[in-house]
């Protein structure tokens, strides 16, 4: 059996350190990815979030479940988690 290659992290311009997002392919479901994942990540990382809209979660991973997490045949992309900023027009 021949190995997928590993998914790339894509870098968040503010970026929160040890968290991410993780989407699922197409071709799994919501509750199955989920599952695929939880039930293999170590105690040390935990998901935060899960769902209904985006078809993945979020949360902290240790850079053991990060690599596993980039060679799971069920994830689709992984993205930094990180801060988002809204800029208000200054008063005239």
């Amino acid at each position: 059996m021949s190995s997928s290659p590993l998914v790339s992290i894509n870098k968040a311009k503010d970026a929160i350190p040890g968290r991410y997002i993780v989407t699922f392919k197409d071709s799994v479901g919501h509750d199955v990815g989920v599952s695929s994942v939880t039930d293999r990540i170590d105690s040390q990382s935990n998901v935060t979030h899960k769902w209904d809209f985006i078809n993945g979660l979020a949360g902290t991973f240790t850079d053991a479940d990060l690599e596993l997490l980039r060679s799971h045949p069920d994830v689709a992309s992984i993205k930094e988690d990180g801060y988002v900023h809204t800029q208000v027009p200054a008063s005239r």
